[in-house]
């Protein structure tokens, strides 16, 4: 869950604790190339979350970045200072509080999950359930050494900075958020619920645990099978994909066709939700005439 918008990054601090990828060997990698006539673009699935050894990415994906001309990420992170202008709609303003949005049940296991873990209710009052929900399973995520500030985008912009590479946005901190915003109230409350009752059972940890070998190994089926269950879970989960993956794969898929028009080779950095499970973004790039191959 949450992997498909890159908020994982986006999150208060959306998978790999300690493992070296061999960046000496062509193993297996999320990679996809996408073409059109004599044009190419490649697409990189990466996780969310990582750490320092997660990188240099996977050979094909390196490959890949060295002949592209361009990259492309979902959303540019490391300027700070727009990044907290542009997510301040994460919060509440100081005269309003999370409990006046969401459920007296649900604002309770909110509270008591705070108060076992030790933590001051005060630091979550103004987040909106989503925010909330994504800064679960931050903390989650930390416990078994993974970290948001080790996303790929940070990784291959820095290598693009130093390779004097220019870097574009395919959507941008503000239209991610924009997609969140819009999610219905009662659907963000399944989120949140869902995102305490996996904090509180200690869920995520064995989840993030088990995706390391799926992630090393190239295993997709994995990832489509884990993208399912995730939204399973919840009541109305498949409207929740819906809303929140799916619905973005038409734009998506045209915003690939102009990078494809341009005629320089891009290497465009995308969560690995978007090209797993039903109506994924491969299937889109299809449907629009492109012709894509898993390298």
């Amino acid at each position: 869950m949450f992997r498909s918008l890159s908020l994982a990054i986006i999150a208060l601090s959306f998978i790999i604790p300690s493992f070296a990828a061999d960046a000496g060997a062509p193993n297996k990698s999320f990679l996809w190339e996408v073409k059109s006539g004599s044009n190419t673009i490649y697409i990189f699935g990466a996780p969310g979350l990582g750490n320092p050894d997660l990188y240099p990415a996977p050979f094909w994906a390196e490959a890949a970045y060295t002949r592209a001309q361009v990259l492309a990420v979902e959303s540019d992170l490391t300027d700070e200072k727009r990044f907290a202008q542009d997510s301040a709609g994460m919060f509440y303003p100081k005269d309003d509080l999370l409990e006046n949005h969401i459920s007296k049940g649900l604002y309770e296991e909110v509270y008591d999950f705070h108060a076992a873990q030790g933590l001051p209710i005060e630091s979550s009052n103004h987040l909106k359930p989503y925010a909330l929900a994504l800064g679960l399973l931050n903390k989650e995520a930390k416990t078994v050494g993974l970290d948001p500030g080790y996303d790929a985008s940070f990784y291959f912009i820095a290598k693009a900075q130093a390779d004097n590479k220019p870097v574009v946005e395919v959507e941008g901190v503000k239209q991610e958020l924009a997609t969140l915003e819009a999610l219905p109230m009662d659907l963000q409350e399944e989120l949140l619920k869902s995102a305490v009752e996996n904090a509180a059972q200690g869920k995520w940890a064995v989840e993030l645990q088990n995706e390391v070998a799926a992630y090393k190994s190239g295993d997709l089926d994995y990832y489509t099978e884990l993208d399912l269950k995730s939204y399973n879970k919840m009541p109305h989960g498949i409207d929740v994909r819906n809303k929140l993956v799916e619905s973005r794969h038409h734009a998506l898929a045209k915003k690939m066709g102009k990078y494809l028009e341009t005629g320089k080779v891009t290497f465009v950095v995308l969560s690995l939700g978007h090209m797993v499970g039903p109506n994924n973004l491969v299937e889109e790039l299809k449907k629009q005439g492109f012709k894509v191959e898993r390298l």
